[in-house]
């Protein structure tokens, strides 16, 4: 596990990203998506079927995120990724890029088994479970745990260890 755990540190969290590179940026993203999943536990009765990375309104990955998950699989489940633009059913991961109005995203994965990631500033603060953030040209993320365990998601410590810990503002 050690080994997993080098590599993404390797693969993504060293990467350097300067905020007009958005092709760099979200590739960065995406990869880190890709990771989390490997880090996420969820509850037994949706440990079945396949795994869906929906990506809320406008697609900035371009075909990162599809390229990515490409025939991969974790747990035996296949990764999809698919582009939404109103929340819908069978997405294990939301992401909501900067831009797009998260309340309605948020509020349909509310109590649900649903790993959801956004990029804004009062993404956390809104009831999302990861938040990207830039530091110092870094991409780093920050990771509400209480969001995460109203969603019935176990988040691995390895994960959780590499996490920011986020701003506390206020809840909506």
């Amino acid at each position: 596990m050690r080994q997993v755990i080098a590599a993404f540190l390797v693969g993504v969290g060293a990467a350097q990203v300067q905020a007009q590179d958005a092709s760099l940026e979200y590739q960065v993203k995406a990869a880190y998506l890709y990771n989390f999943v490997k880090f996420i536990e969820w509850p037994e009765t949706t440990r079945t079927g396949q795994l869906t990375i929906c990506t809320a309104g406008s697609n900035p990955f371009g075909a990162a995120l599809d390229d990515i998950v490409r025939g991969e699989s974790i747990d035996g489940r296949p990764i999809a990724a698919r582009t939404i633009e109103a929340s819908q059913p069978g997405c294990d991961v939301v992401f909501v890029p900067r831009g797009v109005a998260a309340a309605e995203y948020l509020r349909a994965a509310r109590a649900a088994p649903v790993l959801t990631v956004g990029e804004s500033p009062d993404f956390i603060a809104q009831g999302g479970i990861v938040n990207f953030v830039l530091d110092a040209g870094m991409i780093k993320f920050e990771i509400d745990r209480d969001a995460a365990a109203r969603a019935r998601l176990q988040i691995s410590s390895r994960l959780l260890r590499l996490a920011r810990e986020p701003e506390r503002r206020g809840r909506r």
